[in-house]
């Protein structure tokens, strides 16, 4: 009867955990059904998901969503704690993308966009455009318009300065696809303006402002006052690298008219260096002096001062020129300081959520504990009733014993499962965190844990390994000890953090080199199976 009890519990929690995966599962998708278009619907679905709660392929999903709500909102990725987990979760998932599900293709194309973007803000540009050209060829592969073209266009953007004609060439790839996708047509013009910007970057003027007038028409008839700012400014600076100031002077002028609260600062100063460009200085500092004391934007802030610094030397006026110095250093002094902070911010974030990782880490130890106590607990019941209150006189007694002796070793051979399968994902998670001298320490009291492990239960195989073999370096041994777990490739992928090539080259190696067996039918796993 109380066998009957605990296997029922067991398997009312085992419905209750698939009952709250399911929610969990329905409120990722909802909240993927959101996107792009409707962030905010996407966030609130986000904030009512526990991610203490999540297995691995949610929390992956999890990850990957709230980058893409964040980005959407304009405060881009600014920390890789959650996107990073993603990307590797559908790299590894998909095999770098080489899979024939279009759903897993479609996320490692995001997931490689969304990284990008992080490391487009963290100015490592190499990485970032490695990875937009994994999320260009994923998203073509699954049809994935939206993040294709969006990889095209930051291509561009990262481009544009070491590469201006690749930059162009980007952008109006960017362009051509933008028409397959149902978007809102402000992102078309911001698309031209970027197409326009390559070409003035590249020094192909004349095409920079065909497609800024073409960007500035459609979000005048569309009545898109951000966008066709965004193009008034564009036109303005084109219009100043050509000389022609008049109609420079022109397009700034409607630029500050249709400017709002964010985009004031840089359209009053694209004005001021419009009458800067036209000798009018009286006119530049006036307008000037208004971003110096109603702009929060440190960058605009510091542009304008520099321009009165200039301003004050062709007015040969000494006083002010070293008072605009003194402002632009104690600006840039301030902008640093508050960069530190948000960094020093960031860190303090990432290790609370290190911290979280560890408590769900120690809350799965705490689980599997609980389950093996209580199945000892229940074979231990189990003896007690079944075979202690039995007569030693009866006939089938050493039947009794033989059966319940049989249930001792698979309690044992149960919790030595057990075991290995912790030290394994606690080998398998040590590459998911940064390396440093506390991880690597624990890194050896698994592999040491693991081997002790293995030689109590299965004959002495590590120590009779070492033995035979003293020449076999630690990343040997530790091979071997998987490989007679037979352990799946993936795992050792994981664990060793390479790719699968790389471990079936290392299984031939210590084949050919370690055990000096040529046999090209005989395979490292019956090598070790048979030792």
């Amino acid at each position: 009867m109380k066998k009957i009890l605990f296997f029922s519990l067991v398997a009312w929690l085992s419905f209750l955990s698939s009952c709250c995966n399911r929610q969990t599962d329905a409120l990722l998708d909802r909240a993927e059904s959101f996107l792009p278009a409707q962030p905010d619907s996407a966030a609130v679905c986000l904030d009512s998901i526990l991610q203490e709660d999540l297995n691995e392929s949610q929390r992956a999903l999890y990850g990957l969503l709230r980058s893409i709500v964040s980005n959407h909102r304009g405060d881009g990725v600014t920390s890789d704690s959650l996107i990073r987990e993603s990307y590797d979760y559908y790299r590894k998932a998909s095999r770098d993308g080489q899979t024939s599900d279009p759903v897993l293709q479609r996320r490692y194309a995001q997931g490689c966009y969304y990284m990008s973007v992080f490391y487009a803000n963290s100015d490592s540009l190499e990485l970032c455009g490695e990875l937009l050209q994994q999320s260009i060829r994923g998203s073509q592969q699954c049809e994935d318009w939206h993040t294709c073209y969006l990889a095209h266009t930051l291509l561009s953007l990262t481009t544009s300065w070491e590469n201006p004609r690749d930059a162009t060439r980007q952008a109006l790839k960017a362009l051509e696809i933008y028409h397959k996708v149902d978007d809102d047509i402000n992102n078309e013009v911001l698309i031209m303006g970027h197409v326009a910007a390559s070409y003035l970057a590249a020094a192909e003027p004349d095409s920079a402002l065909e497609y800024y007038l073409k960007g500035y028409e459609l979000a005048e008839e569309n009545h898109l006052r951000e966008a066709q700012n965004s193009m008034c400014m564009g036109l303005s600076d084109t219009y100043c690298y050509v000389g022609a100031f008049w109609h420079a002077l022109l397009y700034a002028k409607i630029g500050v008219e249709t400017a709002d609260s964010t985009t004031l600062a840089s359209s009053l100063l694209s004005l001021a260096q419009c009458y800067y460009a036209n000798d009018s200085l009286e006119q530049a500092k006036a307008v000037l002096d208004t971003i110096r004391c109603d702009s929060d934007d440190y960058v605009n802030r510091y542009l304008a001062l520099r321009t009165l610094s200039e301003i004050a030397v062709q007015s040969r006026n000494v006083d002010s020129l070293y008072a605009y110095v003194d402002s632009a250093y104690l600006f840039l002094e301030d902008r640093f300081s508050r960069e530190q902070q948000v960094k020093d911010a960031v860190v303090i974030q990432e290790k609370k959520q290190e911290e979280v990782r560890h408590e769900t880490e120690l809350h799965g130890w705490i689980i599997a504990f609980v389950l093996v106590f209580l199945l000892l607990m229940a074979g231990i019941v189990f003896y007690f009733y079944y075979v202690r209150k039995r007569p030693v006189c009866q006939p089938d007694a050493p039947v009794e014993v033989e059966q319940h002796l049989l249930e001792q070793h698979q309690q044992r051979t149960l919790t030595h499962a057990v075991q290995q399968k912790r030290l394994v994902q606690r080998l398998e998670s040590a590459h998911k965190h940064p390396s440093d001298s506390k991880q690597e320490k624990r890194t050896e009291r698994a592999w040491a844990e693991m081997e002790k492990l293995i030689n109590e239960t299965d004959n002495d195989f590590v120590k009779k390994l070492r033995q035979q073999y003293p020449d076999f370096k630690e990343k040997d041994v530790h091979l071997c000890m998987l490989v007679r777990l037979k352990e799946s490739n993936a795992t050792l992928v994981n664990i060793f953090n390479v790719g699968e090539s790389a471990v079936k080259k290392r299984k031939s190696t210590l084949k050919k080199h370690g055990f000096h067996i040529t046999d090209a039918d005989i395979t490292l796993e019956q090598i070790i199976e048979n030792f």
